[in-house]
């Protein structure tokens, strides 16, 4: 199971008051508390880090790239706007640690530290960061069109694309009955209930908040059960060795070229 601790990040100031700290990453956790203190900040930064330890066990990235100062400011943490939450002063400059399946990872003093855990099998995850303002995305009509500065809202969009054209039948949601509609030929969602149907962009503020955050939940979901029934999603140590050999290899290939 991985867990992680963080202190003197954003609004987060003394971190987790239990077991020294950490916060276990479960199947399911769910984080309550006041507007403004600091859930959506620990759950942008567990995703930042499991996207990082998957990185690493694939072989994108070289354990040198990450540890180089200020990568993980300048290079990652400015995909969630995070990149000023930073503290740098004193005794409260910013510590964050984090140990998954297949890496621990320390961050202090604008540098990190990675570390390979003995785990023979790794299991990819699916990472997905659900932003707050996909209501934007069930409100207008042509969602496509959108120009976004928001690059978490940019690839949820993307996902919810591929999600929509996923649908081939009606889709139940978990509320009163109702499911959801997908009219591929003119690009529209809409909400069927007993008796009526209703476009998404026309209904309440909770369903065009719940839908987006449902069919991309569902359709990653379902993505990842297709890998394990192909048995592609998890990888032996002996595949990974393989893995990562091909990838250096395609890097030492100075006949490539990057376009």
């Amino acid at each position: 199971m991985s867990r992680i601790k963080i202190k003197n990040f954003g609004p987060i100031k003394k971190g987790h008051l239990h077991d020294d700290g950490w916060i276990d990453l479960k199947k399911v956790t769910v984080f309550v508390g006041n507007q403004g203190s600091g859930k959506s900040t620990v759950a942008k930064l567990i995703s930042t880090f499991i996207w990082i330890e998957k990185a690493l066990v694939r072989g994108d990235y070289k354990k040198k790239w990450f540890e180089q100062k200020n990568r993980l400011k300048n290079n990652y943490l400015g995909y969630h706007r995070l990149e000023n939450y930073f503290k740098t002063k004193g005794d409260d400059n910013t510590i964050i640690e984090y140990q998954g399946d297949a890496y621990s990872i320390n961050y202090k003093d604008g540098s990190m530290i990675l570390k390979k855990r003995s785990n023979d099998t790794y299991h990819l995850p699916q990472i997905m960061y659900v932003p707050a303002e996909r209501n934007f995305i069930s409100y207008v009509k042509t969602p496509k069109e959108l120009k976004l500065s928001s690059d978490s809202l940019k690839e949820f969009l993307t996902e919810f694309e591929n999600a929509k054209n996923n649908i081939r039948e009606l889709v139940k949601l978990p509320i009163n009955n109702i499911h959801i509609e997908y009219d591929k030929l003119n690009d529209i969602l809409n909400l069927k209930g007993q008796d009526y149907k209703v476009k998404l962009n026309e209904a309440s503020s909770g369903f065009q908040s719940v839908v987006p955050l449902y069919i991309v939940s569902e359709y990653l979901a379902n993505s990842v059960k297709n890998q394990n029934k192909q048995n592609m999603e998890s990888m032996t140590s002996d595949e990974l060795k393989r893995f990562k050999k091909g990838v250096e290899d395609i890097w030492k290939n100075n006949s490539l070229s990057d376009r």
